[in-house]
Formats: C-alpha cells, structure tokens, sequence
C-alpha cells in the first residue's frame, strides 16, 4: 500500500484517519527516523498537517520523536500492534520449525509470506548460514509479480482478481528478466499449478534467485507461501532439483499441521 495519498472508501472514510495511517505506513516504509519535511513530501501533506498527526500518535506512542535531531519514528506500541498480529497468525508459529530445518539443511534463507492488499509481506524467517546469502526482514513489502512467492499466492485466484492487482500495482521492470507483460505472468502462474513451485530467476533483484510453494490450509486453501532464497550462483540447474524437493516436503509438513489433507486437491475447481 502506497503512503502518498489518500484511498477513498466512500462515504465511511475519514480522512484525518486514513492520514494518521498513511504517516504510520511511510515510517514503516523508512525503516529509519524521518525528518517533519520528508515526511511531508511523501504524504503530500502540508508539515503544519503532518506535525498535527505525528503530535497527535506521539500521545498514544504510536510515533517518537527524537529529541535530538526532530525527526519521526514508530514508537513501542506500534511495535506492540504488530507483535500481536503476528501472534494471531497461527501458521507462522506452525511454521518456524520447519523453515528452520529447511534452512540449516541447505544453508539459505527460507521466508514465509502473505498476500496483504495487493503485496506480498514477509512474517517469518529462518536466517541461512551459508557465507553469501539472502538477507531479508519480517515486515519487508514486495511486489508480487516479480517473486516466487507472489506467483504462488496468486496461482489459485480468478483471472479478474490477478487483472485487477496488476493493474493496479502495475509490472515495473526491475531487472532486465522481470516479467513485464500479462500474458507471461499468466504463463507462470499455470507452471505453479502444474508443477507445485514458482521461480524467481533474478526477476526482483540482479544476482539472486528464489524458489517459493504454497501453504495450504485445512481446507486447501492457500494461505501462505514458504520462499527460499540465495545467491544465483547456487540456484543453478545441477542443484535446483534438491532445493525444490526439500522445499515441497517443507511446505508439504506445515500444510499437513494446519489439517491440509493432500487428498483434498483431487476435488474442487482450481485445486
């Protein structure tokens, strides 16, 4: 979700709200303190404006301000509110020890990721050890029609559905082998259906590839997805295959403790 500008809901919204969440969102955007004028140049907000919200959440420690230098940053309860979403997600808890196997076994980071809105969110992770690897953090926003795991939260959606994200977060080239086009996004979403995977060979990011398989609920539902990443040196052909069988038997595992039953994808359209 983009901090710029206001989303209009209708007659229910209210737009001193959708501000204060704007200015929470672009500090989470930031990762680091932020300075009254930025802060007004991304809101598109006059400073007397964004002063009055952040004055406003500084009271509800929503934000801080350092003393020091002026400048804005979330504050502890919002880290609180995020800790508690993050508890409400039972499937990250599920998770965590397998992503944890999966990355001592091959050394890379594995991630677990949502769909929020029209992005992909990562709200797990299991750190690799290998020298060279992926660095990633819990929280971290990413487009989802260049990632392995965007590919897989949007295999089993309706057509209309996939149109409508893409055109509304557009297909940016982030590198010279992102897939920029509708159609070809079509055509790996039908490669996650038939094959269980998605691919990301350095679509997002120069250097490095991905690999990404769907968590499935207990009524076959995807819910999630369990990514993992490294260098493309070492997401070569020769041992590809490896890496993606650990990761379907990874998936496959959480899967089976959130009461998927693999039986289930005999039935039902698109499963």
């Amino acid at each position: 979700m983009s901090a710029h500008r206001d989303v209009d809901l209708g007659a229910n919204h209210v737009k001193s709200v959708s501000r204060a969440a704007r200015l929470l969102i672009a500090l989470a955007d930031a990762g680091t303190e932020v300075s009254l004028t930025d802060l007004s140049q991304i809101l598109d907000l006059p400073a007397s404006t964004v002063h009055r919200l952040a004055s406003t959440m500084i009271v509800y420690r929503l934000v801080e301000q350092n003393v020091m230098t002026g400048k804005y940053r979330l504050g502890l309860e919002a880290l609180h509110m995020g800790n508690a979403v993050l508890q409400q997600l039972d499937f990250r808890q599920e998770a965590k020890p397998s992503m944890e196997r999966l990355a001592e076994l091959t050394g890379e980071t594995v991630n677990l990721s949502v769909l929020n809105g029209d992005e992909v969110v990562y709200i797990e992770k299991a750190e690799g050890s290998a020298f060279l690897r992926m660095l990633s953090r819990i929280g971290h926003r990413a487009p989802v029609h260049c990632t392995g795991v965007g590919k897989v939260l949007l295999s089993e959606m309706a057509l209309d559905e996939v149109r409508d994200i893409l055109r509304r977060t557009g297909m940016p080239a982030l590198t010279p082998s992102t897939i920029v086009t509708f159609d070809g996004f079509l055509r790996e979403l039908e490669f996650v259906r038939v094959n269980g995977y998605a691919l990301d060979r350095e679509e997002c990011e120069v250097g490095a590839s991905c690999v990404a398989a769907p968590i499935r609920n207990h009524v076959g539902k995807i819910v999630a997805g369990v990514s993992m990443s490294g260098p493309s040196v070492r997401f070569e052909d020769e041992r590809l295959p490896e890496l993606i069988d650990l990761l379907l038997e990874t998936a496959h595992g959480i899967s089976v403790k959130l009461g998927f039953d693999r039986r289930q994808l005999a039935v039902g359209e698109n499963l």
